[in-house]
């Protein structure tokens, strides 16, 4: 699901949010919507709350928690002041935090068309299910079917072009 903010000059894409803070330092600690939390790193800045105050990441720590070091954030009354706040980067660096080429977005997935591999057409994706290791992707055309997204199945991703190919084995969507 995109979730997306629109500010007077930019458009803000959710990242996650801050849960606590750490320390006497102003170090806080943060939910982290995505895979690679060190990623975060190279957006140029993160923006907090909804007043979507900008700040710089000075550093990242991941262990068995995220915990971020921002500049102007110094003491733990200031990040006590954070808590519950949402994080935003601009939407603009969003694919930043792509780990390799086979990763997509789910807001991209949904609603693009599903064809075969003899250009048959399937359906359009309306909801992606999240299982573990695959996710499931929900195609409907009038039908409710249900595909594993991997690469057994899932021959091309083409967002240019709004569409799927997917490889069918026998009984797999009938």
């Amino acid at each position: 699901m995109l979730i997306l903010f629109k500010g007077e000059d930019m458009e803000f894409y959710e990242t996650g949010k801050i849960i606590n803070t750490h320390g006497l330092k102003g170090l806080i600690r943060i939910e982290y919507y995505h895979y690679k939390p060190k990623k975060l790193m190279e957006a140029s800045s993160i923006y907090v709350g909804k007043e979507k105050t900008k700040y710089s990441i000075k550093n990242i720590t991941v262990n068995k928690k995220i915990l971020l070091n921002l500049h102007g954030l110094e003491d733990i009354n200031e990040a006590e002041k954070l808590k519950n706040s949402k994080i935003f980067i601009n939407l603009e660096e969003k694919e930043l935090l792509i780990e390799d080429k086979d990763e997509y977005f789910i807001e991209d997935i949904i609603g693009l068309n599903v064809y075969d591999t003899k250009d048959k057409y399937i359906g359009k994706i309306t909801n992606i299910h999240k299982t573990g290791k695959n996710d499931i992707y929900e195609i409907d055309n009038d039908i409710k079917k249900l595909i594993p997204a991997s690469k057994q199945f899932i021959k091309i991703i083409d967002l240019k072009n709004n569409k799927i190919i997917v490889e069918l084995i026998e009984g797999l969507i009938e």
